[in-house]
Parts: structure tokens; sequence; C-alpha cells
């Protein structure tokens, strides 16, 4: 006989879990928040991104051109709704571009 316990939880729910018991859910989300970010510019964009991270729920950008820089600073509002639409929820509150 098996002892395994079987649940009617769906994957997602589980591999959440898992990432909350761990401690990986805020590291997660961060990466899942710099992919959407590099969907949403696309990879003319992206290659031009010279660092991305996220501080108290802002996206900080560092770009390597200046008028790219300028669009980004003109498109904040729409790049934070176009990241937070795709996760679900609203994880971001600011975009910083440097």
């Amino acid at each position: 006989m098996s002892s395994r316990k079987y649940t009617d939880q769906s994957l997602k729910t589980i591999i959440g879990e898992l990432l909350r018991n761990n401690g990986l859910e805020k590291k997660f989300n961060e990466l899942e928040v710099i992919r959407c970010y590099r969907e949403s510019v696309g990879e003319i964009i992206w290659k031009k991104t010279r660092e991305v991270y996220i501080r108290d729920k802002t996206l900080v950008l560092k770009m390597d051109s200046g008028p790219i820089k300028q669009e980004l600073s003109y498109q904040k509002t729409k790049i934070i709704a176009r990241i937070n639409d795709a996760l679900g929820a609203p994880y971001l509150e600011a975009l910083d571009v440097w």
C-alpha cells in the first residue's frame, strides 16, 4: 500500500506553496517582472537595457541610449500596466529610468 497522500490542488497552487515555504517567492516574482518587461518592450530596447532590478515595488532600468531612456520615461504607466496585467497582480507601482 502506498503512503502518498493525494490532493485536489492545482500544480500552480502546489508550486506557489513550495516557493513561499522556501523563501523563493520574491525572487521568482522579480524574474517574472523582468521577463514581462522584456516581452513588453521588445528585443531592440531589451538589448539597450544595461541593468534591470526591483526596489520597493519600483522597476529600475539603466539604459545605454538617451533617446530610448526618454521614450521609456514617457511610456512609464503603459509599461507598468502591461507588466501588472501579465502577472495578474499589482506587483509594480513605479518605473525609474536611468
